[in-house]
Formats: structure tokens, C-alpha cells, sequence
């Protein structure tokens, strides 16, 4: 009987360390995309809450489900997708910069460092990119999609003339 709560606390003590390494949070595997002209893209994938049809996903991707949040479906969603991906953060970097522009994304910044990120547009819409390696393994990837913004027009109802009668800088007190 001693022998079998000994082992009963081994097994719980190697569960844990292993739930630790694994992350804390609850993930579901990501389906790597497909772009829509690439054969094979019209076969009908399993049915999955991971499956963007106008974003590359990396192969081995765990989406975090705590951490994303994702509003709307198919090419018209917005919000943060958070995954991680094995591999290193400059191997998901090159992936991003390849990838991004064949599902019809254009670059608007690239920033390279411990933490990247990366900016596209596409329509009405700016996805960021923000990639950094995990602690112990693969990296950490967080795409936020959202609707491109409207500048305010100078002198328009959303703001001020920024310039008086005389051509000076008009400001405002705030109140």
C-alpha cells in the first residue's frame, strides 16, 4: 500500500512539472492556412474555431483560447488571435514577411528585434504582428486585426482649425 502512494505522488509531481512547461492556459491546435489558389485549398477542413481564411497560420500552431479574441468569421473578422508556434521567433518572423503578402496583405512597417512587429493593410483592415520567443521553446505570435481608422479632417466637426485668422497655431484649453 505504501509503495503504491509513492508512486501515486511521483506521477502527480512529474504531472505538474510537465503542465508547467506546457503553459498554464487551455490551447487548441491551428490548422496551418492554405492561400485560396493553392491546390487543394477547396477540400473541406474539419470544422475548428482556428480556421482563418484570410491570414497565414503557421504549421504546429496553438491558438491560446484565454488570450484571443476574435469577432466575426471568414475574411471579415477582428480582434487578437494569440498562438504559440515551435520554432524560433525569427523563423515565424520570415514566415509573416513571406506569407502575409500572398493572402493579399500589404506591409506598412517591420520592426525586427526581441519583440517584432509587424503592420499590414488590406482594404479597410491593419493587422499587426507581434512575435517574441517563448522561455523555454518556440515563440510566441499575437495578430490583431482590426478596422482601418478615419483621420480627422482639419477644421472639420471632429476637431478645431488648427490655424487662426493670422496663420498662428490656434489652441484650446482643455476643460
Amino acid at each position: 500500500m505504501q509503495l503504491h502512494v509513492r508512486h501515486a505522488a511521483t506521477l502527480f509531481a512529474v504531472a505538474g512539472v510537465l503542465s508547467a512547461l506546457t503553459g498554464c492556459g487551455p490551447s487548441a491546435p491551428l490548422a496551418a492556412s492554405s492561400r485560396p489558389d493553392q491546390p487543394g485549398a477547396d477540400s473541406v477542413a474539419a470544422p475548428s474555431f482556428a480556421q482563418f481564411s484570410d491570414i497565414p497560420v503557421p504549421t504546429g500552431a496553438d491558438m491560446d483560447l484565454e488570450r484571443s479574441l476574435v469577432l466575426g468569421d471568414r475574411d471579415s473578422w477582428i480582434g487578437r488571435l494569440v498562438m504559440t508556434v515551435p520554432g524560433s521567433a525569427g523563423k515565424a518572423y520570415d514566415f509573416y514577411v513571406s506569407e502575409m503578402p500572398k493572402f493579399g496583405w500589404v506591409p506598412v512597417t517591420m520592426v525586427r528585434g526581441e519583440t517584432s512587429v509587424l503592420t499590414y493593410s488590406h482594404g479597410e483592415r491593419i493587422a499587426t504582428v507581434q512575435i517574441r520567443d517563448r522561455t523555454i521553446a518556440g515563440a510566441a505570435i499575437s495578430l490583431t486585426v482590426s478596422p482601418r481608422g478615419k483621420p480627422a479632417l482639419p477644421g472639420g466637426p471632429e476637431s478645431p482649425p488648427a490655424f487662426d485668422s493670422r496663420g498662428g497655431v490656434r489652441t484650446t484649453p482643455i476643460r
